[in-house]
């Protein structure tokens, strides 16, 4: 089915707030007049037994609904590729579970997608709901990342990516962490492919605070994954690897 849609996503003790972002999911697709099939795929990694079962549970019996358990926690990043190895529908909807993207963005993106013969549409964020160490960081990464892959992407971190699924599934992620949104945006880059780009909203959140140690650990994560893209693409211009 041409306009069929898998949504993964990946979520770690956020019950009951995943499946109620779930069930919208499905009652979206299945209202929308252009979508003809849908489906969501969840990994869970390695959540509270408790968590992982309310999950599990909830979506007994429901052929749209593929609830994924890694046996260790793996990361995001790790079970944002398990999910999208899974995928079945002809398009792959890259969304975070925290319900920060609303579904409904969709509406502005799937006229302009399907009617070309874009296979990738990215998405970018006028706000960001962080707390501001985070979006400095975001802000930089966004900066670094495009003057690696020399391109002019709004928000090279924004989770919320709509790809074709054969073009996705063939793309091989390593980010395990917090990078996974700028490995998902550098693979894709990479094919080379005619993209699009669409501007999101966000639902408002409070600004997260985490302890200082997090937030090092989490800036030292991505300075090291974006040093690491960065030789990747000099040492592929240099034909050193392919």
């Amino acid at each position: 089915m041409k306009n069929s849609i898998s949504i993964v996503t990946a979520a770690f003790n956020e019950c009951p707030g995943i499946i109620s972002l779930v069930k919208q999911w499905l009652a979206y697709g299945e209202n929308h007049p252009s979508i003809e099939a849908i489906e969501v795929i969840v990994c869970d990694d390695f959540s509270a037994i408790e968590q992982y079962e309310q999950l599990r549970d909830a979506f007994v019996g429901n052929p749209q609904v593929t609830i994924l358990r890694n046996e260790q926690n793996e990361g995001p990043g790790f079970s944002f590729a398990r999910a999208i190895s899974q995928a079945k529908h002809s398009w792959t909807l890259i969304t975070d579970s925290d319900g920060q993207f609303p579904i409904e963005n969709l509406d502005a993106m799937l006229p302009g997608l399907w009617s070309t013969a874009s296979r990738i549409a990215f998405t970018y964020r006028t706000r960001k709901f962080d707390n501001w160490v985070n979006r400095f960081g975001q802000k930089a990464s966004n900066r670094l990342c495009n003057s690696i892959y020399g391109s002019r992407l709004n928000d090279f971190s924004c989770a919320f990516k709509l790809v074709d699924t054969a073009l996705l599934q063939a793309l091989q992620f390593d980010a395990r962490y917090m990078n996974y949104s700028l490995d998902h945006s550098g693979k894709l880059l990479e094919t080379g492919l005619e993209y699009q780009e669409f501007e999101v909203t966000c639902t408002p959140a409070p600004a997260r605070k985490r302890p200082l140690k997090a937030e090092y650990l989490r800036a030292r994560n991505r300075f090291f994954y974006i040093t690491y893209l960065f030789f990747s693409v000099y040492l592929r211009k240099k034909r050193v690897i392919f």
